[in-house]
């Protein structure tokens, strides 16, 4: 037949969105310029006529060396495959785009794609892929029906016998209206999938425990500067800003929703034990850690229900959060300081330690995971009133909650012991130059009475003083004012190799990150008997006024420390320099464009993502409150307005009867409109089908059908005297065979229809005028044609 050129343009478009779509999904640029440029030079190289296709061995050398390399993948990170899979295929259509020959080529391309596609989708819940999606499955349904015709034309050209070629007008007719019906076609088909797409998504949704395919692949959160569950001073570089989201909070305190005037501070682990360069280190050379915890207690919590983690508040001041935390590869969860309960979105696993009140999961999440959390805690630095407690009868208390609730679902939890989580035996490795730097006046404060510094006065005891408060402040003053905030420690490898990094920090660097400052603060305290430990989490002020809640990503990370005061809770300190830290600045333009879409992300996620039976039910009920509501405020308004009426009637005499005779007039002119306008239409279509406008769209139908109204009264004027078209004859050709006519009004009829000609292949719009004009020309040719006896 003819050569269907859109198709293979279709086909690379169609290899491009889902070349891109993967490379959002595994967020790996590398693979989007490897593919994306092998699929340019191809089309490159046949556009000019240089394409060569690849030898088959050479494609099948390839195709097992790509085989190895999933296989080896799969085996170094057997937890999300699907990406591994998913750069496998991008390899394949690789090949067989250089390796195309025929028809079957093209087709496995298409599956391959489409197989692309899929693992991507497995592997993200991005609101851009999700538009990216859509266009993809609307061009490939395009692209798969070309290519049907393609393979059709190409079996009709090559089982043709005589080999005769084909009629120019028919080829040309064809491909007139080719890209039109496959247009119609694709849409047609495409509004019944997306139906049936929509009805199936409101009505089926996933469970709440995986479905069929399973739940989404996630890569390992790569850090940064993002949040790591362990401080090391080993290894010193640069270190590069990292902006991938981690979480979206939601604060309302005390009922009201936090509008983001204030930082968010989330606590994730706490450290307390730094190791030395000695080898019966306990946590290894320079290294903070977490010293082992006997009241950790391990539980499986269900879904939607609040597990409590202590008892019931010691003060009125509730911060509740909605968290929605990203895949981070580690275990720790995230809240504001004094957990009072948590209730997560589905059933999992987790550890607490009333103790230092850490939140953790069973295994490192390479899942999202949406959870709740009451806390009555502090919200950021400014305001550090209060932290987390921990005198002795706090402790039990909790202690007391974790065991009850162990001891009612003892399939399901182990907690290891039911001691009292006290301070470990395990004691930090500390200098004794960070021990003299503490005991400096301008840094841990002088007293104003004796001269001396308040180190040198507190009694060198692991029992809290009362002069702790005041000397951690007054630390965390100096070191805010007196260091520099700082990523870039690459030139000062020389000085603090062969030294403790924290001792290289207070003496010679003066500058360093947030976890130099909290580690150089905690070991100093630690060196005057205080109980201090370090706190992980993240400091956040980036608030979407959008979607009311905190964007919290990997460059949010912050160390801070906290001390134990006498009345046995722990205070807040937070000594990095704010000279360059997390610096709050007025929202931007393109702060706002970036809320923007990230509120779109988040909605996305929300209602179409995170969709299941619970969200369903929910929807439901909604729609059935809504509906409810709607019919008792329109009952209401309908009555309201009966009594209006009945009031105003007393007063100017209009009844009841009167104003139901309106209504029911109203409701007819309402019919009656409707039913014209069918009815015209109607009209329309038949006159259009009568004077030949078949084979074009409606719309261009109904116009015609307007425009050439003195046509069609002259072709019923006609027949009234026998006078009928053939079919197979065009309106020229038939006025030409009225030549038995009187002369003048043949000459009409020629005129007439020549007039037709204009305006139906003209696209000429007959003016008000020309419509009487026309008309009164054939009234007056009806009335000089005689009728047949």
């Amino acid at each position: 037949m003819y050569n269907l050129k859109q198709f293979r343009p279709t086909l690379y478009v169609l290899l491009f969105l889902g070349f891109t779509g993967f490379a959002v999904a595994a967020e790996s640029a590398g693979i989007w310029l490897l593919s994306v440029g092998a699929l340019v030079l191809n089309a490159w190289l046949i556009r000019t006529n240089r394409f060569a296709p690849l030898p088959r061995w050479l494609a099948n050398l390839v195709t097992v060396l790509a085989l190895l390399y999933v296989a080896e993948k799969v085996a170094e990170a057997p937890a999300a495959p699907i990406l591994v899979i998913g750069e496998f295929l991008v390899l394949l259509q690789i090949v067989k785009i250089w390796e195309q020959r025929a028809n079957r080529d093209y087709a496995q391309l298409l599956v391959l794609s489409l197989l692309l596609v899929v693992a991507a989708a497995i592997s993200t819940a991005s609101l851009i892929f999700g538009l990216m999606l859509i266009a993809y499955l609307f061009l490939s349904l395009y692209c798969c029906l070309l290519f049907h015709l393609k393979v059709e034309a190409e079996q009709v050209r090559d089982a043709s016998l005589d080999r005769q070629p084909l009629n120019a007008a028919t080829v040309y007719q064809d491909q007139r209206y080719l890209t039109r019906s496959m247009r119609r076609l694709t849409m047609l088909v495409s509004g019944v999938a997306i139906t049936c797409a929509v009805v199936v998504f409101l009505f089926f949704p996933r469970g709440t425990g995986g479905n069929l395919i399973g739940p989404l692949q996630f890569k390992a959160s790569q850090t940064l500067t993002g949040f790591s569950d362990q401080v090391s001073f080993e290894q010193v570089a640069r270190i590069t800003q990292n902006n991938d989201e981690v979480a979206r909070v939601t604060v309302e305190h005390n009922g009201k929703q936090v509008d983001g005037n204030s930082l968010l501070l989330l606590r994730g682990i706490t450290l307390d034990v730094y190791g030395g360069a000695s080898p019966d280190s306990p946590s290894g050379a320079w290294r903070w850690s977490r010293s082992p915890r006997s009241d950790n207690g391990s539980v499986l919590l269900p879904s939607h229900q609040p597990f409590p983690l202590s008892g019931p508040p010691g003060n009125s001041d509730i911060w509740k959060q909605t968290i929605h935390l990203q895949p981070t590869g580690t275990k720790v969860l995230f809240a504001i300081a004094g957990a009072i309960n948590i209730t997560p979105s589905h059933e999992i696993s987790i550890d607490f330690s009333p103790s230092d009140q850490v939140l953790q999961t069973h295994e490192p999440l390479f899942q999202a995971l949406d959870y709740v959390v009451v806390s009555n805690g502090v919200l950021a630095d400014g305001s550090f009133d209060r932290s987390v407690p921990d005198d002795r009868a706090h402790l039990q208390r909790l202690m007391d909650a974790v065991k009850h609730a162990v001891e009612t679902q003892p399939e399901n939890a182990d907690a290891t012991d039911d001691g009292l989580g006290d301070i470990s035996q395990h004691r930090s490795v500390i200098d004794p130059k960070i021990l003299a730097y503490a005991l400096r006046p301008e840094v841990c404060g002088t007293d104003p009475t004796s001269g001396k510094s308040l180190a040198e006065l507190r009694p060198r005891t692991r029992r809290p003083n009362a002069l702790d408060e005041e000397i951690a402040a007054n630390m965390a003053h100096h070191l805010q004012s007196t260091f520099t905030y700082t990523l870039d420690l690459t030139d000062a490898a020389h000085i603090i190799k062969g030294q403790d990094p924290l001792v290289a920090f207070l003496y010679d660097l003066k500058r360093g990150h947030c976890e130099y400052f909290a580690g150089a603060m905690a070991l100093m305290c630690q060196s005057l008997g205080m109980d201090a430990r370090v706190v992980l989490g993240f400091k956040c002020d980036d608030y979407n006024s959008l979607g009311h809640y905190y964007e919290v990503n990997q460059s949010h990370a912050h160390a801070w420390v906290e001390v134990r005061m006498p009345d046995g809770e722990w205070k807040t300190f937070d000594p990095t320099s704010s000279e360059d830290a997390h610096i709050t600045t007025k929202p931007t333009m393109f702060s706002q464009i970036r809320h923007f879409f990230n509120f779109l992300e988040f909605k996305w996620a929300e209602h179409v993502v995170a969709y299941d039976n619970d969200t369903r039910t929910n929807l439901i009920e909604h729609v059935e409150g809504g509906m409810n509501n709607t019919a008792a405020k329109t009952s209401e308004r309908f009555a309201a307005f009966r009594q209006w009426i009945t009031d105003a009637g007393t007063v100017f005499s209009i009844s009841t009867q009167i104003l139901a005779g309106l209504v029911v007039l109203a409701i007819l002119t309402g019919v009656c409109a409707v039913g014209y306008f069918l009815f015209e239409r109607w009209r329309l279509r038949r006159r259009a089908a009568r004077i030949g406008l078949e084979g074009i769209s409606e719309a261009e139908q109904l116009r015609l059908a307007r425009q050439l109204k003195f046509y069609a009264d002259l072709m019923t004027a006609l027949e009234r005297r026998k006078i009928t078209r053939p079919r197979h004859l065009t309106p020229m050709e038939f006025a030409e065979t009225l030549t038995f006519l009187p002369s003048e009004i043949y000459q009409a009829v020629q005129d007439l229809t020549r007039r037709f000609y204009t305006v139906r292949f003209g696209r000429h719009d007959l003016p008000a005028e020309e419509h009487r004009r026309l008309s009164g020309v054939v009234a007056d040719l009806d009335a000089r044609l005689p009728i047949p006896s």
